[in-house]
């Protein structure tokens, strides 16, 4: 069987992009409350999950997770989740900085669900500003047994 590539000069660039390199940039426990659940009248299922603090930690910095935020999650007929999760961190010298992670999780046999996401931070402007240049890849575990949290990891693709 012939292996097949792909690369974009094969579409007229005259150039190939090098394959991104990916460095794990902050570790997040998210701490959750109990979900809310209903069926729409669209046929799907929602799930609310309220996110009730947490922590997060990154290269040189430390944070705790505001209370408030939350965790959209849209039950798919395939026993996945599409998810879209909104929360404020604080960092340890008081700057906020917004979340948002959106993917999806999927059921795996022992019961943790696994998930991918993108996410992105708005920051502003001072000594964490960087953080919201980056572009993030977010690794997700919800462990089973474990209804009270989820652990993220977001790995930063430098430009």
């Amino acid at each position: 069987m012939k292996s097949e590539t792909l690369s974009i000069t094969d579409l007229g660039s005259v150039r190939p992009l090098d394959q991104p390199i990916m460095r794990r940039a902050v570790v997040i426990r998210a701490d959750i409350g109990p979900a809310v659940e209903f069926a729409t009248t669209t046929g799907t299922t929602r799930a609310i999950f309220p996110i009730t603090g947490g922590e997060a930690r990154g290269v040189g910095w430390q944070a705790r997770i505001l209370p408030g935020g939350a965790d959209f999650a849209l039950a798919l007929p395939d026993g996945c989740y599409a998810i879209e999760a909104r929360y404020c961190l604080e960092m340890t010298d008081g700057t906020p900085v917004m979340i948002t992670n959106a993917g999806k999780m999927v059921p795996q046999p022992d019961g943790s669900f696994l998930g991918r996401t993108r996410a992105s931070l708005e920051v502003p402007p001072g000594p964490h500003a960087a953080l919201g240049h980056a572009v993030y890849f977010g690794t997700v575990i919800a462990l089973p047994g474990d209804e009270d949290h989820v652990y993220i990891e977001l790995w930063e693709a430098p430009v």
